[in-house]
This record gives C-alpha cells, structure tokens and sequence, in this order.
C-alpha cells in the first residue's frame, strides 16, 4: 500500500503537491509546539520558581532557533492556508503556481526581516548598533 501511494506521488508531483506537503509538515510542527507550550504552561503548577526555570531554560540561542523555526512554520502555514483559500473560493486553481511563488516570496520578505528580530546579536555581527 505504501509503495502504490509513493507510485502515485511521483505521477502526480506539481506545485500544488509540493504545497500540500510542506502544509501537511508545517501543521504537525505546530502540533506538536502546542503539546510542547502545555508542557511549559503546566510548569505553573510547580509554583512561581519553576515556571521561571522553564521559562529561562528557553532563553538559549538553541531556544531561540526553535522559537525562530516555530515562527517560519506559522508563517508558512498562514500563507499557505490563504493561497489554498484563495484558490477554492476565488477557484484560482489555474493560477496555482502563481499563488504558490508568492507564498514563498512573501515567507521569505518577513522571514528575513524577523532575523534580527530573533536574533538581536546578528545586528552587532554585521556591524549595526
């Protein structure tokens, strides 16, 4: 059964494939931040010290990679979810490519820009403040 959904796969690959898959990802990523974000809130429950534990465990430039990919995950997601929107209710199903070249034009503008967001030290790296 594998094999044959694997066969089909490959027969039908376009860009609405492709669209679909990295949606498919993108969605059980932030499954499973928010069984990960219950985990953290749950902390609030060991009293005040440990919430602030947990919460300062994240704080890491390896918390802050995380957070950063939590957020490209969101924005695929979202836009990805507006182009499929778009598609069936304006029934753009011919200008997919189109749509879907500008989902990641417009992921990849703001997940530019949040670089220094997210990483404050980049500034400091290239020579800003």
């Amino acid at each position: 059964m594998k094999m044959k959904t694997l066969q089909n796969l490959k027969l039908n690959f376009n860009w609405g494939t492709i669209a679909f898959i990295m949606h498919r990802i993108s969605g059980l990523a932030l499954v499973f931040y928010i069984l990960a974000h219950i985990y953290s809130i749950s902390m609030v429950t060991g009293g005040e010290q440990s919430f602030n534990d947990m919460m300062a465990s994240y704080d890491t430039p390896f918390g802050h990679i995380i957070e950063y990919l939590l957020f490209l995950a969101v924005l695929w997601h979202l836009f990805n979810g507006l182009r499929i929107t778009i598609t069936d209710l304006l029934r753009f199903s011919h200008q997919g490519k189109r749509l879907f070249v500008w989902v990641f034009i417009l992921s990849g503008i703001i997940a530019i820009a949040s670089l220094f967001v997210f990483f404050p030290e980049l500034k400091t790296l290239l020579g800003g403040e």
